[in-house]
């Protein structure tokens, strides 16, 4: 089998399935794919949807979700849980998975304020931790897991503010150490963090290439480790553009995304190769992997209709 087939094996879809319309991110277990789909009425969204696929990606069970808009879906392998980040509304869904790893049903909701917007959560390397992006609210939350015979808690641990409309989006984690990239600001937080101690901030820095102004349209997205730890990636919408730090933070390229809009990146196992996926440009441009250097090198597209996440 080709590399290309390998990739198409798994992001082709078919555009008569109408449970792909408006699906805005994936994660997958050993057997089977998840995804949180939106819907817009009039512009206005309605409450989405969590639908389980098979290997195949066709779908097997449909959930509907509490909240309103899903943005992120994350796995906890551990406890066998699906944490839904809901951007509309501001709040978060955690559903159980059932033996055969489909969605079982809802078993925690909770909202935040009315300028919230949750858009990504992300569990500590240790299972033990929550971190919650409150968008909106300009804020990194945490929270310790409590989860004993089927009841599920979130106590309350630490939190960050950022500056105002600086937008935190994602995160990326090793170990104690957690690297944000915010939306509106273009910037990148590093941060250490204990269960006794929270948030200690340890350097930021823009993610633009030097000269380079911020407008409307420039705007953060994805961030990524590379598999070995020692880089860190992140796309930049409106640059249309990838930027390349290690992990003090010191830009090492900034390289074209090859595309437009680039949203969701990820590496195959091996850290070869870099996949990102440009939305607007409906393409998926591939990079080769300098695994001592960290640079990326274009290698080819691969056209796909709106791509907005990528997993492998």
């Amino acid at each position: 089998m080709s590399f290309y087939s390998k990739i198409g094996r798994f992001l082709k879809i078919d555009k008569k399935d109408s449970s792909f319309e408006n699906c805005s991110y994936l994660c997958r277990n050993k057997n089977n794919v998840y995804s949180v789909v939106e819907y817009s009425t009039n512009a206005n969204y309605s409450n989405g949807c969590l639908i389980t696929r098979n290997s195949n990606l066709s779908p097997i069970f449909k959930s509907n979700i509490l909240g309103k808009s899903p943005c992120h879906i994350t796995l906890d392998k551990l406890r066998n849980l699906l944490y839904i980040s809901n951007y509309e509304d501001g709040s978060i869904d955690i559903f159980s998975l059932n033996s055969n790893e489909i969605v079982d049903k809802l078993i925690y909701h909770k909202s935040y304020y009315n300028n919230s917007h949750i858009h990504c959560m992300t569990l500590s390397e240790d299972n033990t931790v929550l971190f919650v992006m409150d968008l909106g609210n300009n804020a990194l939350l945490s929270y310790e897991i409590i989860y004993k015979n089927s009841n599920f808690e979130l106590k309350e641990l630490f939190s960050y503010n950022f500056t105002n409309n600086s937008n935190p989006r994602h995160l990326t984690i090793n170990k104690n150490n957690i690297y944000v990239i915010t939306e509106k600001s273009c910037e990148i937080y590093h941060f250490t963090f204990s269960k006794k101690n929270g948030f200690s901030l340890v350097n930021k820095t823009s993610i633009l290439p030097l000269g380079t102004q911020i407008n409307a349209n420039t705007t953060g997205c994805a961030i990524k480790f590379s598999k070995d730890n020692k880089y860190i990636y992140v796309t930049i919408r409106g640059n249309n553009s990838i930027s390349v730090f290690d992990t003090s933070l010191t830009l090492i390229q900034n390289i074209s995304c090859y595309g437009e809009t680039p949203r969701d990146i990820n590496f195959d196992n091996l850290q070869n190769y870099l996949f990102c996926a440009n939305q607007t440009s409906s393409n998926i441009s591939i990079f080769e992997v300098n695994k001592k250097t960290g640079h990326l090198l274009f290698k080819s597209k691969y056209p796909i209709e709106a791509p907005a996440c990528i997993i492998l």
